[in-house]
């Protein structure tokens, strides 16, 4: 009998022993479960954030870098995008997403952090073959598959990898090749390795489960020697068996019902268990997160606040400075040791504090914004000019603490004050020796240029018989002399009222005023037999109808003077469209264009000087003076002019001109130009 029951107990406790194993395998496997999601949560966010880097790097068609030795030009990109230069010479090479997720995934390895490859079948760089445990995760992506995973042991460390592909875009084709088949879009793929070292220990739930175990099988054991020793008790007395049947048949039901109830209890109890394990789980998980944002959060606001290139401060109601920035110790040359925990007037003082003035006490009482100007004084006495602003420093709540203060020191600003003012008398003593200087040109270099030429005349008209060959030669020098000394004084003049404010600006077409300028030049189109084309859409723009009149005379004049012997002049007048829609709606560019003897390109800066002239006056007359006062209009009218030639084949000039003059430009504008400077340059 004992046998039985020893054996009735070991298939009970090998069903409980079962029960709870299968219970400890199925945690372990959720356990399992549950860190393979969290890797792979990890992994897809660590993608997603390069592939927006990558994004943000082809949305602006790559970055340029100057060229280091980490930073090579790139072999495998086109030869007009591999490296331009700067304005000093120096390189710079095209960084495009693929070699910027490389640097990135360089400068990632040697910090120990995430490991990514960016990698493909068919690879342009040696650097991007893939490995060997990438190579079938790559062929699963050709058949479908839009991402690989899974743990692997690597010295002794736990690595979680992950791979997802790369498609085909429009984008690509600059840098890379198109793909060999039309239905092909997987052009590569992104590897990661990410340590993940899970510090959950196991220890919990198998003690748990161990306790379980333990506890059925004392229940067990003490509930079988219980019926053990009842048997006995039965067989030693026979005769009290029939008595006690009932009982015993009771006792067997009380047993069997504490068996269900501690089955049930146990069973509870290790849902229970589990339940509280996921809540605690979840508690530490979200903490953490909570920590590692708070953390980020007071690293970003330290870093905004101390690049911030105005002094900053943070001042409690009792005047006591909470936290100042780099910008405000370099106003008060103090450190921050010295400036932190003092009061506000023991760094910086001036006339508003302990005053109703102060920003203080002007927040405090309910204003929103407080800015004024102020001459702050050091400790040490010297003074600062500063332009404050104070707003409220509030709790949560929205009660208002104290202020934040921004100091922003403008003694630079001062002493351009007082450097533009002293340029400005200057200007102003100029441009009246430049009214002194044309009132000399109109007046007194014009009477003995008249006198000159009267008595040129009357020479030429009562001594003709008198006078030799030569003497009669002299004076024809003389007369073309006083001429060409005419002319040079009318062109200073003009040059010199370019700038005058003589005409308002007003709207101006173009197309009638280039007809009016062709009217003029009549004679001389017929002459020589000139073909004028005009465009039909020259437009509308604000500017002064005189000069803008002027301005094309001489450009047309210019371009009739200079034409080719061989071939009649022909000159094109065309509007030119700008690539920028901005440009477009706020400038106007146009081109004229001639067939003339045109001249070498490194002159083009030359000609628009005064005085200056490329061709002798025995081949052509000139001043040269013209151009020089076609510029001075354009740039009177806030424009550009410049000049392209061929030798032989003729020059085109290309004026930019806004569509509207500002306002601060006319009332702005000088009286005159320095034409005295205009000729010591030249």
């Amino acid at each position: 009998m004992n046998e039985i029951f020893s054996h009735y107990r070991l298939i009970a406790i090998s069903i409980w022993l079962l029960a709870v194993t299968a219970s400890w395998t199925w945690n372990t496997i959720d356990d399992f479960r549950e860190k393979n999601s969290i890797a792979q949560v990890t992994a897809r966010a660590f993608f997603e954030q390069i592939v927006a880097s990558r994004d943000w790097n082809l949305m602006h068609g790559g970055v340029y870098v100057y060229t280091t030795h980490s930073s090579p030009p790139n072999p495998y990109l086109p030869k007009e995008k591999r490296y331009i230069r700067d304005e000093n010479g120096t390189r710079l090479t095209l960084i495009n997403p693929s070699y910027m997720t490389r640097q990135i995934a360089e400068i990632s390895k040697k910090k120990g952090q995430v490991e990514f490859h960016i990698t493909s079948l068919n690879t342009l760089r040696p650097e991007n073959a893939p490995y060997p445990w990438e190579k079938p995760w790559l062929e699963a992506f050709n058949n479908g598959s839009l991402e690989e995973s899974g743990f692997t042991k690597i010295d002794g460390k736990t690595i979680y990898r992950y791979m997802a592909p790369l498609f085909h875009r429009q984008s690509c084709l600059s840098c890379h090749p198109p793909p060999n088949q039309v239905n092909e879009t997987v052009r590569g793929a992104i590897s990661l390795s990410i340590p993940i070292p899970f510090q959950k220990s196991p220890w919990p739930l198998f003690l748990s489960h161990l306790f379980v175990a333990i506890t059925g099988i004392i229940g067990i054991l003490f509930f079988g020697q219980r019926l053990a020793g009842s048997r006995r008790k039965i067989i030693k007395s026979k005769n009290q068996l029939e008595l006690e049947v009932e009982e015993r048949k009771q006792t067997e039901k009380e047993l069997l019902s504490i068996k269900n109830n501690l089955e049930a209890i146990v069973k509870k109890r290790t849902t229970e268990l589990l339940k509280i394990n996921n809540v605690l789980d979840n508690k530490i998980k979200e903490q953490q997160k909570i920590e590692t944002s708070l953390v980020a959060i007071n690293d970003e606001f330290i870093q905004i606040f101390n690049s911030a290139p105005d002094g900053m401060r943070v001042i409690d109601r009792n005047f006591n400075v909470i936290r100042a920035n780099h910008a405000y110790c370099k106003i008060t040359k103090k450190p921050i040791k010295e400036i932190q925990g003092k009061k506000c007037y023991q760094t910086l003082s001036g006339k508003p504090c302990h005053t109703i003035h102060c920003p203080l006490t002007r927040i405090i009482r309910g204003e929103k914004r407080v800015e004024l100007e102020v001459l702050k004084i050091r400790t040490d006495g010297t003074e600062v000019p500063c332009i404050v602003t104070a707003t409220p420093f509030r709790k949560p709540d929205g009660e208002r603490t104290g202020i934040i203060e921004v100091t922003r020191d403008i003694s630079s600003w001062k002493e351009i004050e007082k450097s533009l003012s002293a340029t400005a008398e200057r200007l102003k003593r100029r441009n009246m020796e430049l009214e002194d200087f044309a009132h000399v040109i109109s007046h007194d270099l014009q009477e003995p240029l008249m006198l000159i030429q009267v008595f040129s005349d009357r020479i030429r008209k009562k001594y003709t018989d008198v006078l030799p060959k030569k003497g009669i030669s002299y004076l024809e020098q003389i007369e073309k002399s006083s001429c060409r000394m005419q002319n040079l004084i009318d062109g200073l003049l003009s040059y010199s009222r370019v700038s005058r404010k003589n005409t308002p600006f007003e709207l101006v077409k173009l197309h009638a005023t280039i007809d009016s300028v062709l009217d003029d030049l009549a004679v001389k189109i017929e002459q020589t037999h000139a073909a004028i084309h005009i465009d039909n859409n020259l437009g509308t723009l604000e500017a002064d109808p005189l000069q803008l009149r002027q301005l094309f005379q001489n450009i047309i004049s210019n371009s009739l003077k200079y034409h080719h012997h061989d071939r009649p002049p022909e000159i094109t007048i065309k509007r030119i469209p700008f690539l920028e829609q901005e440009k477009q709606q706020t400038h106007i560019r146009f081109s004229v264009e001639d067939n003339g003897i045109g001249f070498k390109n490194e002159n083009s800066d030359v000609i628009f000087d005064i005085f200056q002239r490329l061709h002798t006056r025995r081949k052509l007359q000139g001043t040269g003076i013209g151009l020089s006062i076609c510029k001075k209009i354009v740039e009177r009218h806030q424009g550009s002019i410049t000049a392209e030639g061929v030798p032989g084949q003729g020059a085109t000039f290309v004026i930019t001109l806004p569509l509207h003059q500002e306002q601060c430009s006319r009332e702005n504008e000088p009286s005159d130009t320095l034409i005295t400077d205009s000729m010591n340059r030249n």
